[in-house]
């Protein structure tokens, strides 16, 4: 009997950990590191992560022991020093005993830098976390799943941080089937109206700091530099996310305050300099007229933007929307809103909802198909991206999953594939790019540059090493080849056109003596 004691201890210190850790889930993965957030109850003194690639832990590392949060918030354990686009289990330690249980172990996977190929899964408007649809999310095995607003319906609206805190627990992460996603695939999540305040919720409402709060507190995230909104951007492989707020400055005059306005822009010229797609999350709907709850309520703003897409020249962007509760896939002819509605790059649109709710439709044009609302709440409706990148071409594919009823069983609704071909500016400039484009010497008022089958009437953006833009010009293209008049050159150094004709694009690099 007395060598069976050790045993029962052993047995009931397992047991206690199992019990003590009660949710967890995990986010702002890089090629490096990753995030988990995790709550246990007020047994728990402190905790650390094991990680190990190996699912049965033989070797693992460690995270920093940190003591359990007391005042509300997740405990947050950070890893580091993790090797690129590599698959990692991760399970808890608290107070030195290793909880075993397989319900507590999570899994991510890091990301790479430059070239890599991967698939993620995308949706938003979830009313349902016990919905199938989330397990057939999960029979994807996406890279991360990225929420594109309406996590949940609980409609929190409250001075008290505790409100906003008790609906992520109530409505997500006690879901088994929600967190069955959740436990293998990172989350990446930006807030729209019902997860953020409550139904057409925007600046006004009284929940908006205990939002911020709660949201800081419970949720895995990117660096934020708001004090209260939630944008936030991170890249993987060539492709440059950047999640857009649109309810915690949102009014009856804009979608965005001025400071996330200039920081979208600041997002876009880097994913644009640095030879990166851009792929930009707006939670509401950009290519719709007349709705108050999407950009069409906002026509000045958007047709601001436009013309910024326009004139810096941000070529290689696609744009996911949530809101709406319908799959729709508009391949960029529909999309221009700039004056005169002259962009000569077409930015594709995804829209990807309704996870778990009724179909609803909000405007817009989508030319690969047209429309799908979902059809009832006992359907899901989900989207998946897959990024293709040779190391020359990145080409992105769109398709629209729809579960048959209250089942795990998809069907297909709607995709679309484009590709692009992102220019690294900066590394040209530099001259650290592999095979960087050759420099045509500015020495005259004018430049001869070469678009193969270029034809009638286009542009030149004039572009400096920073990737500020210095003059944009109107030029003729007579079988691909212009005769450019650039004016005096500026300072020495190195410049780019942007050589602009029809849906063609090139770069021609230019070096001031």
């Amino acid at each position: 009997m007395r060598c069976l004691l050790p045993v029962f201890f052993l047995i009931a210190f397992a047991t206690r950990a199992q019990d003590s850790l009660q949710v967890f889930w995990c986010g702002a993965v890089t090629d490096r590191s990753a995030e988990v957030r995790a709550l246990m109850n007020s047994s728990v003194d402190s905790v650390r992560l094991q990680v190990d690639v190996d699912a049965a832990f033989t070797t693992p590392t460690y995270s920093s022991r940190v003591e359990r949060d007391t005042t509300g918030a997740l405990t947050g354990l950070r890893v580091k020093g993790l090797d690129p686009g590599t698959t990692y289990h991760y399970r808890f330690e608290l107070d030195g005993i290793v909880d075993t249980s397989a319900a507590h172990v999570g899994r991510f996977h890091t990301t790479r830098t430059g070239p890599w190929s991967y698939s993620f899964v995308a949706g938003s408007c979830n009313s349902n976390s016990d919905h199938p649809v989330w397990e057939a999310m999960r029979q994807r095995d996406p890279l991360f799943f990225l929420a594109v607003g309406d996590l949940h319906y609980a409609n929190p609206n409250s001075t008290d941080v505790s409100v906003h805190r008790q609906a992520y627990l109530d409505q997500v992460l006690i879901r088994p089937i929600a967190m069955g996603l959740l436990h293998q695939a990172p989350l990446a999540y930006v807030w729209d109206d019902h997860d953020f305040c409550g139904d057409a919720s925007n600046a006004s409402s009284i929940g908006r700091t205990s939002a911020a709060q709660a949201y800081r507190e419970w949720v895995p995230h990117h660096p934020l530099v708001h004090p209260i909104s939630v944008f936030q951007s991170f890249t993987i492989g060539r492709v440059h996310f950047i999640l857009s707020d649109l309810r915690s400055s949102k009014n009856t005059e804009q979608m965005m305050d001025l400071q996330q306005r200039l920081w979208l822009h600041e997002q876009l010229r880097y994913a644009r300099n640095h030879g990166l797609v851009a792929c930009w999350v707006s939670p509401l709907s950009w290519n719709s007229i007349g709705y108050p709850e999407n950009w069409g309520s906002q026509p000045v703003e958007r047709e601001a933007l436009a013309n910024f897409l326009r004139n810096e020249g941000i070529a290689d962007l696609f744009i996911l929307s949530g809101d709406a509760h319908m799959l729709g896939i508009d391949s960029g002819a529909n999309t221009d809103f700039s004056t005169g509605t002259n962009d000569p790059n077409e930015h594709p649109v995804f829209q990807v909802a309704a996870i778990a709710q009724g179909g609803s439709y909000k405007g817009g044009t989508f030319d690969q198909g047209g429309y799908f609302p979902n059809p009832d709440i006992h359907h899901g409706q989900f989207g998946e991206v897959f990024v293709d990148d040779d190391g020359t071409q990145v080409c992105i594919t769109f398709k629209g999953w729809r579960t048959d009823s209250m089942s795990v069983n998809t069907s297909l609704v709607d995709s679309f594939t484009f590709c692009r071909t992102p220019v690294d500016l900066m590394s040209i400039a530099q001259g650290q790019a592999p095979d960087p484009a050759p420099c045509t010497l500015w020495t005259s008022t004018a430049v001869l540059a070469s678009l193969p089958n270029a034809s009638e009437e286009g542009e030149v953006v004039l572009i400096d090493a920073a990737g500020r833009i210095v003059r944009t010009l109107a030029t003729t293209w007579n079988e691909g080849l212009s005769m450019v008049q650039l004016g005096e050159a500026p300072s020495a150094g190195c410049y780019f056109l942007r050589l602009i004709a029809n849906d063609a694009t090139a770069i021609q690099r230019l070096c001031a003596p």
